[in-house]
């Protein structure tokens, strides 16, 4: 009897909570997204190489009138500050998580009217959210509708949405050759029409390069690093084992790691011998590490190309990395990094050990692995590409 009271006292208090959010939202929030040009659906902000694509996406769009709606809660504050910069900001999570049915439709069907019904509305662009694909079957023909996918995993609960949004998605956005065959692969699955093939669109992410000459790596002290969040397809335990192994041949070596999702990990990386950086939000300090990094290691099962092999190769940083997603579209095996090949876990540390431990004495192998992935991302990364592109198709049907 208790519980039974205990829940539905729950429940309404969570049914006036979500209304007073919903209120809020009608009167504070309906106004940003009439206002805007473009309509962004995202799901977080907290720190990770997807929300620093989509920072980089408003940053290209500067001039342009941009409101970004967060569908989930974020697990930091970090690029918070970074998304407001360059578009107002909208939070549905105080609503939504309140998981009441009748205010959760309400919120839709405004939102779904605020974008309708605005005189500036052009375009909406949605990544990593479910709830994108629930609004735009209701949105207008006339604005435009853009999604972005950065990668796939195998039997990637995403391509329901995938295929439900196929015939009504304008620009289909993925940053590589691998996540296009994906795509590809869901519609020859589920017989879509070859018309929307055309629809998918390929743009490389891109990088603020300073043009700056190769500086050799000339530091005494040779530190290998860990750069991300510790979830399962990074697969950041790999990196512990391997630093423990690697350091009974070599102690004086250093491994450090930086991210999110690490804390609650703390003990088994003091174990491992490994530093904890924190999460390094700040530009200057990140700069700061890929500076210092002989060889970034990235044990991933699943990516697509991920920012810090970018940004480690613009300073020299050669990258070791398992052979899965877009990896190999930009790293040639002992040109300007290093592949491994994925499989068991066992072989994949063993394999990363051997590497490592052979590269250690070899300056000018290391030497020529740095100055050509240097050299890969100061012709291949630049940002200017990446804005055009960004400006171009956003507004085209």
């Amino acid at each position: 009897m208790k519980k039974t009271f205990k829940k539905h006292l729950k429940q309404g208090l969570y049914f006036f909570i979500s209304r007073y959010y919903l209120l809020r939202f009608l009167y504070f929030d309906t106004q940003k997204i009439k206002q805007s040009d473009i309509v962004f659906f995202l799901p977080y902000y907290h720190t990770g190489g997807a929300e620093r694509v989509h920072i980089a996406i408003l940053k290209a769009l500067q001039g342009t009138k941009c409101t970004v709606v967060f569908t989930h809660g974020s697990a930091t504050k970090n690029f918070y500050k970074e998304f407001s910069k360059y578009a107002s900001i909208v939070e549905l999570n105080s609503i939504l998580n309140k998981k009441n049915k009748w205010v959760n439709q309400k919120l839709q069907g405004i939102i779904i009217s605020s974008i309708n019904t605005s005189l500036s509305v052009k375009s909406v662009f949605g990544c990593n959210t479910p709830y994108y694909y629930q609004i735009i079957p209701k949105i207008k023909d006339a604005i435009i509708k853009n999604d972005l996918f950065h990668a796939f995993e195998e039997n990637d609960d995403r391509e329901s949405d995938v295929i439900s949004s196929a015939s009504i998605i304008d620009n289909r956005i993925v940053i590589n050759e691998v996540a296009k065959q994906f795509i590809l692969s869901f519609y020859d699955r589920h017989q879509i029409d070859l018309m929307f093939h055309s629809k998918i669109k390929i743009i490389q992410n891109g990088i603020e390069l300073k043009n700056s000459p190769f500086q050799k790596k000339t530091g005494t002290h040779f530190k290998i690093g860990f750069i991300g969040r510790w979830s399962t397809e990074k697969r950041a335990y790999l990196f512990l084992e391997i630093a423990t192994q690697v350091k009974k041949k070599y102690p004086e070596v250093s491994f450090v790691m930086a991210g999110t999702g690490m804390k609650i990990n703390l003990n088994k990386i003091i174990q491992a011998g490994v530093e904890f950086l924190g999460e390094l939000t700040n530009d200057k300090d990140l700069e700061q590490l890929y500076k210092d990094l002989y060889l970034i290691l990235l044990p991933s099962k699943y990516e697509g190309f991920p920012m810090v092999i970018m940004e480690g190769m613009a300073q020299g940083v050669i990258p070791i990395a398992t052979n899965v997603g877009g990896i190999s579209e930009h790293i040639v095996n002992d040109k300007n990094g290093i592949l491994i090949n994925d499989g068991d876990e066992k072989q994949i540390i063993k394999d990363y050990v051997s590497i490592i431990e052979n590269l250690l004495p070899n300056k000018i192998k290391m030497e020529m692995l740095s100055q050509n992935a240097y050299n890969y991302a100061l012709h291949n990364f630049q940002i200017q590409k990446f804005n055009d592109s960004y400006r171009q198709i956003l507004f085209k049907k």
